[in-house]
């Protein structure tokens, strides 16, 4: 019986893995090689996506990437993150009896709070902008709140690509003022 538990969970891992090495690699690639852009350009605008997150598409105008492919990564990214995330809170979340003691607690909270109770996962979407916080603390904030599913992931990444094409609209604007 504990070998069928082993095999489940690694089963999860390489589903997480294999979602996380194509969102945020192959589907860049690909997309990236089939609009004429360079493998350092994709690597650099990649690495500035994770660590930058919507605010990555100044780095991305700079590079000289355009912006319909960029927007096209963006989306790969962000989609993929959201998947991993949840995944892998999921694996963990079941594993642990520390965890669900608290979980429970947070449960016992959002119950009673009205915000919550009233515009639920939409009061995460101002969130994305946060530096800190950002795609991936709304993530985790949504799971520790069990806003989960397709709802949970339609606006979270609605909140993305909104953050995403505000940062590039604003930067489009402001570089066409400045040339």
């Amino acid at each position: 019986m504990n070998n069928f538990f082993w095999h489940k969970g690694m089963a999860g891992i390489l589903k997480i893995a294999l979602i996380l090495v194509t969102g945020v690699l192959v589907i860049p690639l690909v997309i990236g090689f089939y609009h004429n852009i360079t493998l350092t350009e994709i690597l650099g605008l990649v690495a500035s996506i994770l660590i930058l997150q919507p605010f990555a598409v100044v780095v991305g105008l700079g590079l000289g990437i355009n912006p319909f492919p960029m927007m096209l990564i963006m989306c790969s990214i962000g989609l993929s993150v959201i998947f991993v995330l949840f995944g892998t809170c999921d694996m963990f979340a079941n594993r642990s009896e520390w965890l669900c003691q608290h979980l429970e607690k947070i449960e016992a909270i959002t119950q009673k709070s009205e915000l919550f109770g009233k515009y639920g996962i939409v009061t995460l979407i101002p969130f994305i902008w946060v530096p800190g916080v950002g795609l991936y603390g709304c993530v985790l904030i949504a799971w520790l709140f069990k806003w989960r599913g397709a709802l949970a992931v339609t606006i979270l990444f609605a909140a993305w690509v909104l953050a995403t094409l505000i940062v590039l609209l604003t930067s489009i604007g402001i570089l066409a003022v400045i040339q």
